[in-house]
């Protein structure tokens, strides 16, 4: 069984790998070089993906997506754009940026009489590690009039495992300003029962590798069962994400999982539309 050590060293050379792969291509020097250039001309939006009770559909919470639409090369890829920030400094950066803009965006709605529901940012492991994470956080909440609890932080496996004592400490710091944290694509890396153990952890999403076909793959079913059990045990809430038919849908709830995100349910959309979302789900503040 390979420990913590083992586990921070193949990440470091796994990540030396990509950083000397990088260096040696120019399209991908350009395309960081173009990236930095978006921060700074606004060409960056956030989307918001709704979440929402696996049994009511009532309307729960939202995950905000960063968007990149480049003049040239038209809507360029997250899975594109976001490695190449996590390979320099400009991942520190961007994700400034995201916290500013989601926070900004949740006090908006707040001013236009809607009570809006917890949305979570997604948080690199370069992030989590950042000394300053803790108060960065506390600024944005303060500047914007935010409780904490309108905050939430999806961190994955792969992102925890570099120097996991600091990142245990920032989780802990942010998490006592009302920030809730789910962990993300769970089941599709290291699985450590570790950070449940030490992290403060609300909730498990379970990725949509165990999610697809769920309805006619019993294999899939098991193990989303033995997830939804564990993370029940702990008083850890489920979310099943990737959700496309109705059929999955249906199965989920047979196996317990908390909420649903997903084409089926919600696709990102724009402020203004989530803001229509938010009003027809009477979710409006008292005046």
């Amino acid at each position: 069984m390979s420990s913590m050590a083992d586990d921070q060293a193949l990440f470091s050379l796994s990540l030396s790998a990509d950083l000397a792969a990088a260096a040696a291509d120019p399209e991908l020097i350009a395309l960081q070089r173009r990236l930095q250039d978006a921060l700074l001309m606004q060409q960056l939006r956030m989307v918001f993906q709704p979440i929402f009770d696996i049994h009511s559909l009532r309307l729960h919470s939202a995950e905000a997506l960063l968007r990149w639409r480049h003049p040239e090369l038209g809507e360029v890829s997250p899975s594109r754009f976001i490695p190449l920030a996590e390979r320099s400094s400009l991942i520190i950066e961007l994700g400034r940026h995201v916290l500013d803009q989601t926070t900004g965006q949740i006090a908006q709605w707040q001013a236009q009489g809607l009570a809006p529901v917890p949305v979570a940012i997604n948080v690199s492991g370069a992030e989590l590690k950042d000394p300053e994470f803790p108060q960065q956080v506390a600024a944005a909440l303060q500047r914007h009039g935010l409780a904490g609890e309108l905050l939430g932080v999806e961190v994955t496996e792969h992102g925890l495992i570099s120097d996991f004592p600091r990142v245990t400490e920032n989780l802990h710091a942010t998490g006592a300003l009302g920030v809730g944290f789910s962990l993300d694509d769970f089941g599709t890396g290291y699985s450590s029962f570790k950070y449940l153990r030490h992290l403060p952890i609300r909730a498990l999403k379970i990725d949509r590798e165990f999610v697809a076909g769920v309805d006619v793959d019993v294999r899939d079913q098991r193990i989303v069962r033995a997830m939804v059990a564990l993370a029940h045990s702990l008083q850890v809430k489920v979310i099943a994400e990737g959700v496309e038919t109705e059929a999955e849908l249906a199965t989920l709830r047979k196996l317990k999982c908390d909420y649903v995100q997903g084409f089926l349910t919600g696709r990102p959309m724009a402020p203004e539309d989530f803001a229509g979302l938010l009003s027809a789900a009477g979710a409006t503040s008292p005046t």
